[in-house]
């Protein structure tokens, strides 16, 4: 991947096939290796690596979307379509597999499904200019001319330095008839790309057409600098130039031999067409063809001049019909065997572009042009050594034919075969007519084989050719970057920056070589302007955010690489140094994080275990930062930085013996060190050798008797020792070193702290804040020693204030929680306990405790929530399940709680308070026969609570076992004498059993406290009436019927009734 970073495809191709060679099923290895050859645009070697990839790792949609890319490169465009499509089943938003599928139905001449994946793609938030100038060409292909201005005008308004936008906005202004607006256009678009060929053409045959013969041949003169094989191109602008030297007499034979051969003939509308061919009036000279084959359809010439005019006005389909035409009835017609092969090139159908060309030289073996374009055609079709072959055979024919030559070394250079491609520019540069495109090409092939150096002079010997395009000055200047040439790239680009104005490549360039310099705020201040120019230029992101480290501007550093890792996720430097800016930040857990992330993607790097190490350390993970310091000394075993770190984590783990081992490995000159030597002295102390250690720090205090860190350890000593008071004397003289030291002045509190003494602990602890009120760590732990008195108001007024400066401190937001909760604060704890759990939601203490805070609060259906997340890892916790049971009953959920309930009953079937919970749920379920079943365990182990006694009357009650039921009320009200449902069974029942005094008594006492109560009324008269008290159960009964009586007598009367009449049978 660091190859692939510095664009070095050789070196990264053969590492990842290394790899490949090491574990040959490695999905991510097979599609890195197609990345490296599709940027080699190797693209049918390409397509072999995606379909490993794939069939190692099916869902691998990035090698899915590769797959379909290379195959529409290669023209396999049917192969491709079923490819994208399955791909966008899995993935509709990926644009990228719209727009190549929309190319592929383009190129297999499906205009319509083409424009509907374009749009749909720019639906997707496709922003390339790509997509529009294919949509727009689409629209061309259809006659739908307006509709194709609008697309190439987008694609123009998106990316105004692409010249093939500007080309097809000229061509739909062709077609709209706005001419001299499409001559604008094209001006912009040689302006951008002066090598455009085609845009020359059209400007050419533009201004011919409107008689501006000097400019239309300044134009050909410039497709002919290009493309010097193009016969019709050159015969058109020795027609022009014969016009504009006033010497028309070959335009003026052609056309009189016109007017001799007759009007009417085959020849004469040929002539004409050709001559207006060469005039660059296309439809005109078509119009003239298709009189031609009126006169003559059986004239082989004329279907292939005809053919020409098509393909000229981009006709490609009626084009190729007309030279299979003109084959038809000439088999051996050279020329329309070329046209074929030119219209297959142009709808990239490049195997039959290959067969036609081949049928050609077959023909016509002497044209040295056909050898080329064959070659050509074999270099799309990448079957390389076919093309060298093609070259090599026109060189037979002409030895110093520099584009064949030029050719030939681009084709090795894509068979990986650089020093032969080489040799091949060499020849192209030495020839006559050598033009320095050749050196070029041989200084970008001596770049990709990281020969520098020699890149460099084959470029300044283009330049004695002329100038250098804008894309070879980027190479130039990338291989100066990589001699390390600083100043001569700051020259270099500045020198681009005043030729061709600013670019966004050339000022990352600018800035890394500044950077190197140390100058930052100058290299800052380019990388900033390449990120304006491109915004996703995550170079320029990269190395702003190393500026910025520099210039310890920490936030925005972290924001450059956070925009790094967006775009590029397995960027492991960016990651890294993301890390390191949060380490210079304090923020070590997500340091850690962001650095095991790096790690994950690259881990031989020293650096990165190193730093994980340190910052793991830091955060006193100290066995992880044992494992990283050890995969940071696999690299690099001599480090002492590495050495050193390894020993104070040993110390910290406790592995004392091991740190004196290492400390032993540590060489001059940091064996020497003072902090070395102290912590050699503290890992013997750890070792249990007291008296060693305490000689060695009396020793080293004897020399430097003023240094805090020898008084630290050996107040350390004297606390292993028990000596509190004299370690706390050890600690005075340490602070009166180190006055500023708000460490050790904290130390001091924590030794009193671990010795148990709390108050004095606190009292040393608000000292020190009283000049240090910021350190969260102090209120952390005096609020532990708060916490510890169970003083929990304070405790939770001392986190309160560490959270003031401790934001991201799980440990401290749970600490806050917990005090605020024991403190009765159950409000305010639900919110440190739920801010807890987001980051911690594995912690069942912390849902539990939030379970009865909303429990508390009246919260029932949310505190069954959290107990229930609770329950899940403290499944055999019956405590537990039953608050969860209690919370389930509160908030309505009866039937829910049962199954609980019942699981509680199974492992503690003498479980009262359970069985309590499910005789209530029952009884309010209507199940009377479970409901007593549970009263009776309950009872088994509470026999004399009031609230289950009551229960148990109830079900005898309900099941007529009145005696027993009337016995167990009695019981009931001797202990609770006002529970005033115990009265109103205990009166029923006497009524029921014809106790009539003792029931109207009973009424009477109900009725003092509720006068009310029509039933009470009924009952007590019925009960008067039977005892014989007639005037007393008169006065009953007519209260009972003022207050619209009750129509439950009536039942209880009938049961009453059946109940005497069993006792008396």
């Amino acid at each position: 991947m660091a190859f692939l970073k510095k664009d070095q495809q050789d070196r990264a191709y053969y590492a990842f096939k290394e790899g490949l060679r090491i574990d040959p099923e490695n999905s991510e290895l097979w599609f890195q290796t197609g990345i490296v050859l599709a940027k080699q645009e190797r693209h049918r070697d390409a397509i072999k690596m995606y379909r490993n990839a794939l069939k190692y790792d099916p869902d691998n949609l990035n090698a899915q979307l590769r797959l379909g890319m290379s195959m529409h490169e290669v023209g396999m465009y049917k192969e491709a379509i079923p490819v994208l499509s399955h791909l966008i089943e899995r993935e509709s938003e990926n644009e990228q597999a719209w727009m190549y599928r929309g190319a592929c139905h383009l190129a297999l001449g499906k205009f319509r499904e083409a424009l509907s994946d374009f749009e749909t793609a720019i639906d997707w938030g496709s922003e390339q200019t790509e997509v529009w100038v294919l949509k727009g060409y689409c629209h061309v292909q259809i006659g739908e001319f307006q509709e194709a201005l609008d697309a190439y005008s987008f694609a123009v308004e998106i990316n105004p330095d692409d010249p093939v936008a500007f080309f097809g906005l000229a061509n739909a202004l062709v077609h709209l008839d706005e001419r001299d607006q499409a001559i604008e256009e094209l001006r912009k678009a040689v302006k951008i790309d002066p090598e455009y060929a085609d845009a020359w053409r059209m400007l050419a045959d533009l201004f011919a057409d409107s008689g501006e013969i000097a400019q239309a041949s300044n134009a050909y003169e410039q497709v002919l600098k290009l493309e010097p094989w193009d016969l019709d191109t050159r015969y058109s602008y020795s027609i022009l130039k014969a016009e504009l030297s006033d010497d028309k007499a070959a335009v003026t034979d052609i056309l009189n031999q016109i007017i001799n051969e007759g009007q009417e003939s085959v020849t004469f509308y040929n002539n004409h067409g050709l001559t207006l061919m060469h005039l660059k009036k296309y439809e005109s000279a078509l119009q003239a063809f298709n009189r031609a084959l009126q006169l003559g359809p059986d004239n082989p010439s004329v279907w292939h001049n005809h053919g020409a005019a098509l393909y000229k006005l981009k006709w490609l389909k009626d084009a190729m019909k007309s030279f299979q035409h003109s084959l038809k009835l000439n088999p051996k017609n050279v020329n329309a065997w070329i046209g074929i092969g030119m219209v297959a090139t142009a709808q990239y159908e490049f195997s039959r572009a290959a067969a036609a060309y081949t049928h050609a030289t077959e023909l016509c073996p002497r044209k040295v042009n056909v050898w080329i374009m064959l070659g050509d055609t074999q270099t799309e079709r990448s079957m390389f050594q076919d093309a060298v072959a093609a070259y090599e055979k026109a060189l037979e024919l002409e030895p110093d034919n520099p584009t064949a030559w030029n050719q030939r070394g681009l084709a090795l250079r894509l068979m990986d075969s650089h020093p032969a491609a080489l040799e091949s520019f060499e020849h192209a540069g030495e020839t006559k007519n050598a033009r320095p495109e050749s050196w070029i090409n041989h200084a970008i092939t001596s770049f990709e084989l990281g020969e520098y150096d020699q890149s460099v002079n084959s470029f300044e010997r283009a330049c004695k050719f002329g100038p250098i395009p804008v894309d070879s000055w980027l190479i130039y200047l990338n291989a100066l970057a990589y001699e390390h040439e600083n100043m001569k790239v700051i020259k270099g680009a500045e020198r681009f920056i005043e030729l061709f104005g600013p670019d966004a490549e050339v000022l990352f360039l600018l800035g890394v070589a500044q950077y190197e310099l140390k100058q930052y705020e100058a290299a800052l201040h380019h990388f900033r302007e390449t990120i304006k120019l491109d915004k996703d230029h995550n170079d320029s992101l990269f190395w702003a955010g190393l500026t910025l480290l520099e210039l310890f501007q920490f936030p925005e550093a972290i924001t450059c690489f956070e925009q790094v890792e967006d775009n590029h996720p397995d960027d492991y430097q960016a990651w890294y140094y993301h890390g390191k800016a949060l380490v210079s930040r304090g923020e070590l857990q997500k340091a850690e994080f962001i650095l095991k992330h790096s790690i994950q993607i690259y881990d031989q790097s020293y650096e990165a275990w190193s730093l994980l190490a340190d910052v793991q350390s830091s955060r006193k993970a100290y066995s992880d930062a044992l494992q990283s310091i050890g995969k940071a000394l696999e690299l690099v075993p001599s480090s002492n930085s590495a050495l050193i770190l390894k020993a104070t984590i040993q110390v910290a783990l406790g592995s004392f013996r091991g740190a004196c081992q290492t400390y032993a490995l540590i060489s001059e000159p940091d064996a020497s060190d003072p902090a070395v030597l102290i912590g050699y002295a503290r890992a013997l102390y750890h070792t249990g050798s007291f008296r060693e250690a305490y000689a060695r720090v009396t020793r080293l205090l004897v020399n430097d008797e003023k240094n805090p860190d020898l008084w630290h350890l050996r107040a350390e000593i004297e606390r292993a020792q028990g000596l509190f008071d004299e370690a706390a004397h050890a600690l005075t003289q340490a602070c009166k070193y180190a006055p500023n030291n708000k460490k050790l002045q904290s130390l001091q509190g924590i030794v009193l702290y671990e010795a148990g003494k709390y108050p004095e602990a606190i009292s040393v602890l608000e000292k020190v804040l009283e000049v240090d009120s910021q350190n969260g760590e102090l209120w952390k732990r005096k609020g532990a020693a708060h916490e510890a008195l169970l003083q929990y108001e304070l405790a939770s007024a001392a986190y309160l204030k560490a959270s003031e400066f401790l934001h991201d401190d799980p440990d401290l937001i749970r600490r806050l929680g917990v005090s605020l909760y024991r403190s009765g604060k159950c409000d305010l704890s639900i919110q440190k306990l739920d801010q807890y759990l987001e980051v911690v939601p594995d912690d069942p203490d912390i849902w539990e405790m939030k379970g009865r805070a909303l429990y508390n609060m009246g919260e029932y259906l949310l505190a069954s929530n959290a107990l229930s997340q609770a329950a899940l890892y403290h499944p055999d916790d019956t405590n537990l399940l039953f608050r969860y049971t209690q919370s389930l009953v509160k908030s309505g959920e009866l039937l829910s709680a049962i199954p609980t309930l019942d699981q509680i009953l199974e492992r503690d079937p003498d479980n009262a308070d359970a069985w309590k919970l499910k005789a209530e749920i029952e009884q309010a379920l209507g199940r009377s026969d479970e409901a007593a079943h549970a009263v009776e365990e309950a009872l088994r182990q509470i026999p004399d609570d009031p609230g289950l006694m009551l229960a148990r009357v109830k079900t005898l009650y309900e099941s007529d076992n009145y005696p027993e039921s009337l016995d167990m009320v009695r019981r009931v009200i001797d202990k609770a004498p006002d529970n005033s449902e115990a009265w109103s069974l205990y009166a029923e029942l006497l009524w029921m059993t014809a106790d009539h005094n003792a029931a109207a008594a009973a009424y009477e006492r109900i009725l003092a406290h509720d006068d009310t109560n029509a039933r009470a009324w009924f009952l007590k008269g019925d009960s008067l009436q039977n005892a014989g008290r007639f005037e007393e159960a008169a006065i009953a009964h007519e209260r009972a019927f003022s207050l619209g009586g009750d129509p439950s007598v009536g039942l209880m009367l009938s049961k009453k009734m059946r109940y005497l009449q069993q006792r008396k049978t």
